[in-house]
Formats: structure tokens, sequence, C-alpha cells
């Protein structure tokens, strides 16, 4: 069951979707694409959803980079709190310490 953010961004992602649809619609006549070494004439259309296509690889990229790096961050501070953990003498601050982290879990969903 998806949760309101994620609701919120597939309305998001159908309404874009609609509005390059509707404008690559209302461009179908072609036109002449200029590179380095030549042109080519091809319908609008096809421009625009390559240059969406190319965004979309490029905005892809970037957030997946950046989730990795989030998750190698979140396991190197996860193994750095089981070395302090298990440094503590005490089984019951240990116990303390696990409270207060799972108090603060701010990964789970709320009610």
């Amino acid at each position: 069951m998806l949760n309101m953010k994620g609701q919120r961004n597939i309305i998001f992602a159908l309404g874009f979707a609609l509005i390059v649809a509707l404008f690559s619609i209302a461009n179908i006549q072609n036109v002449k694409v200029n590179y380095i070494v030549g042109y080519f004439e091809t319908p609008l259309v096809i421009v625009i959803l390559g240059s969406v296509t190319v965004g979309a690889c490029i905005v892809f990229l970037v957030g997946g980079w950046k989730f990795v790096k989030m998750r190698n961050y979140t396991k190197k501070l996860e193994k750095e709190m089981e070395q302090l953990r298990s440094s503590l003498p005490n089984e019951e601050v240990a116990a303390t310490i696990e409270n207060v982290v799972n108090e603060n879990d701010h990964s789970k969903p709320l009610s």
C-alpha cells in the first residue's frame, strides 16, 4: 500500500506524462536537428520524447548515486554504533541506548 508521498509522486508523474503527450501530439511537424558533423530531419515529437527520456535517465542516475552514498554512510554509522555498543561494560547501559535509538528511529512510517 502506498503512503501519501508515494501517491502524490505517482499523480505528479502521470500529470507530467499527460502534459508531455499532449505537447508532443500538438507538435508533429518535421524539424532539422543539427549536430557537429551534419544534420537530420525527424518529427518534433521524437525530439521531445527523446529529450524527456534523456532527462529522466540523468535524474535517475543522479538520484541513484545519492542513494548509494547515503546507504554506504548509513552502514558506516551502524558499524560504528555497534563498535561503541560492544565497548560498553554494562549491558543495562547498552539496553538503554538501544531504547533511545528505537525511539528516534525515523525510518518507521507514522501511524
